[in-house]
């Protein structure tokens, strides 16, 4: 099933994008994996994965340590691409010494905005890469 099938919002487009978000924010894990491909090829900044399974496997480790929250500034997309701009906050629920991006203390919040691009196949995530336009640490 597609991600977002059972909408009206087209697939690629801010509000279909939107629902995505939403649901990595609110840790709804079958729904926003529900827009991975099986075969999703995944290149983030704190990993590289392959797989639906990697990838979801990846975000529950990292949420039992972080409170993420992702806002969205702009997307640009299409059926079969999305480009994004995205705003990343990340607050550590504990010390967190080996963090994949360099350890973190209890509360420690930290920021970033971040470029993501979502190549799309029949209306699933297949390819994802994202790259880290600036940062910050308070």
């Amino acid at each position: 099933m597609r991600a977002g099938s059972d909408s009206v919002d087209a697939i690629g487009s801010r509000p279909w994008f939107g629902r995505y978000v939403d649901a990595f924010n609110a840790r709804d894990y079958d729904a926003f994996g529900a827009y991975y491909h099986p075969e999703v090829d995944f290149r983030g900044q704190a990993a590289t994965l392959a797989g639906r399974a990697m990838v979801m496997e990846f975000y529950r480790r990292i949420h039992e340590q972080v409170v993420e929250t992702v806002e969205v500034r702009s997307v640009v997309g299409s059926t079969e691409l999305l480009a994004a701009e995205l705003v990343t906050t990340l607050v550590s629920k504990g010390d967190w010494p080996d963090f994949p991006r360099g350890g973190m203390r209890k509360g420690e919040r930290r920021q970033s905005v971040n470029f993501a691009f979502y190549d799309i196949k029949d209306g699933l995530f297949v390819r994802i890469r994202t790259a880290n336009f600036s940062r910050s640490v308070g």
